[in-house]
């Protein structure tokens, strides 16, 4: 595994990216302190130097309980003021991964994008045509709005229109077709006849298909961190994921042929009494009373659906034309020639019942 040197930096002078090998200062001479923390830069290289390789190896660091200052694992006395190593607690080591690799606590500068993945200014032709597309999308919305709101308008009556309509039916003898007799029917004749179908499993077919699994082809041994030996210097920590890939083959199976099978029965074809549509009778006028048809039902005949429309025409102050049809109440309640109020929607109008009285 890769041995990478970290940095650190002076808390008495700030200075920055100290080597790790140092244990004083390159700006102020001030030894490296016991709570020093050691950080390993973007995209270090590997160590190759023997000499800094046996250092990394040594071990971690051990703090001068006399100084306060730092010496290497090697050295028998601190090389700042001359005392044995005795007791001296030595440095920890610790494990990071890349994502949280430590600064002493400064923040992680930002990475730049790729110029390929880096954000493009809009040209200002593209603003333009944005600007006038939103503008005629606001227009269009603000335009339905405005014809679709409901409007107060008085209008006077210019016309009024009445129809009126009765379906007579008769009681006749019919034939009918169905797959029982009913009560009342005579039987003309039965016959068998197809009433419906099902699926009917017939054969299986032999066919092939594509298909794809993951398999697994080795393994991949990658960097997913770091060790901080204590001593400036940084050991990679690796770790090891399986390796796939997409294998396809293909394989036969046997697929399912059905038919479709008739579902026979028995059919019957009656004559039977029925009420049927028989005569539309139908009235209509204008400023006259509206009436029903007269239809004169007796013991063959009776009034079946009964409809009913009435339409009145206005003319608006602002000269305009507007139709709405209108229940009976209204119909007969007001005249030609009268002023009413209207709600005009859109191309939609009714008379405004809470402004006439």
């Amino acid at each position: 595994m890769a041995i990478r040197e970290g940095r650190w930096d002076c808390p008495s002078c700030a200075a920055v990216g100290q080597l790790g090998r140092h244990v004083y200062c390159t700006g102020c001479g001030a030894p490296r302190p016991e709570n020093i923390t050691f950080y390993l830069p973007e995209n270090a290289e590997a160590v190759s130097d023997a000499g800094q390789l046996a250092q990394a190896g040594a071990g971690a660091d051990w703090v001068c309980e006399h100084c306060g200052g730092s010496a290497r694992a090697t050295d028998a006395a601190c090389p700042g003021c001359g005392a044995p190593r005795g007791s001296s607690a030595a440095r920890q080591v610790h494990e990071y991964g890349l994502e949280n690799t430590p600064r002493s606590g400064r923040a992680q500068p930002a990475m730049s994008p790729p110029p390929s993945m880096a954000p493009r200014k809009p040209a200002k032709q593209s603003h333009f045509v944005r600007n006038v597309v939103l503008l005629l999308v606001a227009s269009l919305i603000g335009w339905v709005g405005w014809s679709n709101r409901t409007r107060h308008v008085d209008a006077q009556v210019t016309a009024k229109q009445w129809e009126r309509s009765v379906q007579v039916e008769a009681y006749r003898t019919v034939t009918e077709e169905g797959w029982s007799l009913p009560d009342g029917g005579r039987l003309v004749r039965s016959y068998r006849a197809i009433r419906d179908y099902r699926q009917v499993l017939d054969h299986y077919e032999t066919r092939t298909r594509q298909v794809s699994e993951r398999v697994q082809t080795g393994t991949r041994t990658y960097t997913c961190g770091h060790t901080d030996r204590g001593n400036g210097y940084f050991e990679d920590r690796t770790c090891t994921e399986p390796e796939y890939e997409t294998r396809y083959h293909t394989e036969s199976y046997q697929d399912p042929v059905y038919r479709r099978e008739p579902i026979w029965d028995t059919k019957y074809e009656y004559r039977i009494k029925r009420w049927v549509p028989d005569t539309l009778m139908a009235t209509h006028g204008d400023t006259t009373r509206p009436v029903w048809p007269e239809t004169l039902p007796d013991d063959t005949t009776r009034d079946g659906e009964k409809k009913q429309k009435y339409v009145m025409t206005f003319q608006g102050g602002d000269g305009k034309p507007y139709s709405a049809e209108v229940p009976l109440e209204q119909f007969t309640s007001h005249r030609v020639g009268e002023r009413v109020p209207l709600k005009v929607n859109g191309s939609r109008a009714q008379i405004d019942t809470a402004r006439t009285h």
